[in-house]
């Protein structure tokens, strides 16, 4: 093994010399406001991450092996980038390389066959002494559904297929029988794998099952073929399997390790965990604490028996014990908030007290220094209540950030993580390193957070010189909402809603499904009461509108009839203690849909109270679906600090099925506000 890692290291070195130059120069080009010394940090004066957070968990990086796919900004392969991990962190998952789209062989007698680069990066781990989490036996996603068919056919349309996301044909799929049988040889194969190879002490968690979780089902589980075939208790037949599998190669493999078979073994059992995204959204957090804790898969242990299994169980997962953790993948925006995690914390831990957040970035709103300071901002507030919930018992024992650097996250677009691609750490860094010592925030806005003033975006193109540009959604500031599943948002030029105008450009939102939606920031409008106004045309039937930043965040309901283009306005007045605040857009469904015209502009106090626009059946219907969102309002305290203030926000709607008249009349205030926010 040694030699083969020092041929690697080799190559490594060569490839880190012709990077090198690279590395450095393109790093400069991500935040041109930003100002750093020649690219050098004295991490040594400030801290290593690994170092400042000893005491309270391990830090962990998402790596990727540049032989995987070539891709020159992964980390491994890259001596530079390998030199800098070890120095920064003490935990590694691997992005891509031990799933099972990746290590599923259907002609292997384990229907296992390691990915090359997934034992290059264990044989990495091995040498440089860092523990890994393994990600993930068990997924809807990224699984080769040949597992799911008969003689390992998947079948679609009557087309052979390796789409994972691809709607199999009925008469392909196995019974639920063999495809637990496939179920348990494939994890038996990696397990076996993993300690026959010399990893078991490398490898100190699994995620055994990834995002099983669909708070819209009324078991809260989501209908994947392994729920469709097997049913829903295959979540606790996987985490079964896998405590049977690493119980029993741990005692036959104990020697490799020079251990007694009968003695302490843990120091090669790996922990389980159950992994999801969009974990903190109240509703999902009840679902997954449900089947993981209260959901009775084997009660009274008739449906299965195992030597593993806690003979004084309860036939749920948890208390057959056979989870150990439970993974808050942690994908979040500036806009997020923090309350609402930290409610999901409380409940996780009480529920099951071993906690990791296993896939950490924080998506910037706003680009340039102002953009900087709020993630910086976040990332500290985030890092203090992890800190601040673990002083209050909750047992918090890995925080992984889901990539080195901005360019190779899987969210470049939002500059999400803590360093630079030429390892220059962020003010998002410094921000870590403050919470993590106990310091106070020091980081100050250069930049301003921006004034509260009017805005009109409609989409259109700017003439300048003869020539017209555009700008992309995110520098309008529209995102996308929650993560795992993102909206693709886009410009589209769409029919107008103004009668007899010319086609424009409007904001696309398409998603495949319900949780991929929008947001935008408003964070610059916090303390101020604000119209908002924007047309919205899509095929589903019911639009919710929201502000993501505080508990109960407004949310409204807006019943939209037809495919026509409704004007949706909305007066609200956001309270003096936030400290961001979002709009968020969602549907009952998962169609495209667009918006046209998006104005905010400061209002007073007195039209909260007020309302506006006309009164029609729609405005009493929306009024009456608000009700109840503002009993919950007024309720009882949750023990937020801002819950007193949550009470005050006051969300007027009008939801207007305009006719034509009223359209006309609506649109051509609009257009004319449109020419002046042109000159």
């Amino acid at each position: 093994m040694r030699n083969k890692m020092l041929a690697k290291r080799i190559c490594a070195v060569v490839l880190g010399i012709s990077m090198a130059a690279a590395t450095v120069l393109s790093g400069f080009a991500n935040t041109a406001s930003v100002v750093r010394a020649e690219g050098v940090m004295d991490y040594e004066s400030m801290g290593y991450l690994k170092n400042v957070y000893a005491d309270r968990f391990k830090v962990g990086v998402a790596v990727q092996a540049i032989s995987h796919w070539g891709d020159q900004t992964a980390e491994i392969g890259n001596a530079q980038k390998e030199d800098f991990i070890v120095s920064q962190f003490n935990s590694m998952t691997f992005g891509n390389e031990f799933k099972p789209a990746y290590n599923f062989d259907a002609e292997s007698d384990t229907l296992f066959t390691v990915n090359r680069a997934a034992e290059e990066l264990l044989d990495w781990a091995k040498e440089n002494g860092i523990p890994v989490r393994g990600h993930t036996l068990v997924w809807h996603s990224q699984v080769d559904p040949s597992i799911f068919a008969k003689d390992f056919k998947a079948t679609s349309n009557g087309s052979v297929t390796r789409d994972a996301n691809a709607t199999l044909d009925e008469d392909c799929l196995v019974d639920r029988a063999t495809l637990l049988s496939r179920l348990e040889k494939y994890i038996n194969g990696v397990i076996e794998y993993t300690y026959a190879n010399g990893y078991a002490d490398v490898i100190y968690a699994w995620d055994v099952v990834n995002e099983a979780a669909d708070e819209r089902q009324p078991d809260g589980m989501r209908r994947s073929y392994w729920y469709q075939i097997i049913g829903p208790d295959f979540l606790y037949y996987a985490f079964l399997y896998t405590r049977e599998a690493e119980t029993k190669y741990a005692a036959q493999y104990a020697d490799l390790y020079g251990l007694d078979p009968e003695g302490d073994l843990s120091s090669i059992t790996p922990e389980l965990f159950y992994n999801d995204y969009n974990e903190w959204f109240p509703s999902k957090c009840d679902a997954i604490i449900a089947f993981l804790t209260e959901t009775q898969f084997n009660a009274g242990h008739t449906m299965v028996k195992s030597d593993v299994i806690n003979p004084d169980g309860d036939g749920t997962i948890y208390g057959d014990g056979l989870i150990d953790g439970i993974g808050l993948q942690g994908h979040l925006t500036v806009s997020d908030s923090l309350y609402q995690y930290k409610d999901a914390i409380e409940k996780y831990s009480a529920a099951i007290n071993n906690l990791h957040v296993t896939e950490l970035d924080v998506g910037k709103a706003v680009a340039g220094e102002a953009g900087e300071f709020k993630q910086a901002k976040f990332f500290y507030d985030y890092f203090k209540m992890l800190c601040d919930c673990q002083d209050a018992g909750a047992n918090i024992t890995s925080v992984t950030l889901w990539g080195l650097t901005d360019t190779s996250s899987w969210r470049k677009e939002s500059e999400p993580l803590l360093f630079y691609s030429d390892l220059t750490g962020k003010p998002a860094y410094e921000a870590v390193i403050m919470a993590g010592k106990g310091e106070e925030f020091t980081l100050v806005d250069t930049a301003g957070m921006g004034r509260a003033e009017d805005i009109l975006i409609d989409f259109e193109p700017t003439i300048i010189d003869g020539s017209s540009s555009n700008k992309t959604p995110e520098e309008y500031g529209f995102v996308s909402r929650g993560s795992g599943h993102q909206a693709i948002i886009m410009l589209k030029i769409k029919t107008n809603h103004t009668e007899g105008a010319n086609p424009g450009f409007s904001l696309q939102v398409r998603r495949d499904e319900q949780d991929a939606t929008l947001k935008y920031d408003i964070s610059r409008f916090i303390g101020h009461t604000i119209k908002i106004s924007y047309y919205y045309q899509s095929t589903d039937a019911q639009l919710f509108m929201g502000v993501d930043g505080y508990e109960d965040g407004g949310v409204r309901e807006y019943e939209i009839a037809g495919e026509d283009w409704q004007l949706i306005e909305a007066t609200l007045k956001l309270p003096e203690d936030l400290e961001t605040a979002a709009l968020f857009f969602e549907t009952d469904g998962n169609a495209e849909f667009f918006i046209d015209d998006f104005s905010i502009a400061l209002a007073d106090d007195e039209d909260v109270a007020d309302g506006f626009g006309g009164g029609s059946a729609d405005d009493a219907q929306a009024e009456e679906a608000g009700e109840g969102q503002g009993e919950a309002a007024d309720g009882e305290s949750s023990g937020n600090p801002v819950a007193g203030t949550v009470a005050i926000v006051l969300l007027s709607v009008s939801a207007l099925a305009l006719s034509r008249k009223n359209k006309a009349d609506a649109d051509a205030k609009a257009n004319e506000s449109k020419k002046d926010s042109k000159k």
